[in-house]
């Protein structure tokens, strides 16, 4: 479910969501990865820790702090590689 801002990301400072309690992931902004079609959860390792969540209407939203712009676009190309077309990318919170 999209909150009112339309962020769909667990932990978005905005929303009033707790942040992960995980203190080992990368510190930066939150950002919000939607996808076309459904990834296995089994792929969050491979994407950088990323919660995935998938839609009732058939896509995914990738969700999580990403550590600057060279780590994005390592997920970015890392999906490329994957065949997984991205539908939008927004950072939907402040780096913290």
């Amino acid at each position: 479910m999209r909150d009112s801002d339309g962020s769909q990301c667990p932990g978005d400072p905005r929303s009033g969501a707790e942040a992960s309690s995980d203190s080992s992931g990368p510190a930066g902004p939150l950002w919000e990865i939607m996808v076309r079609g459904h990834l296995a959860g089994d792929w969050r390792d491979w994407l950088d820790g990323l919660e995935i969540t998938s839609q009732a209407e058939g896509n995914t939203v990738l969700c999580g702090a990403i550590v600057d712009q060279a780590a994005l676009m390592g997920i970015l190309n890392k999906l490329n590689r994957l065949n997984v077309t991205v539908l939008s990318l927004r950072q939907v919170g402040e780096e913290e």
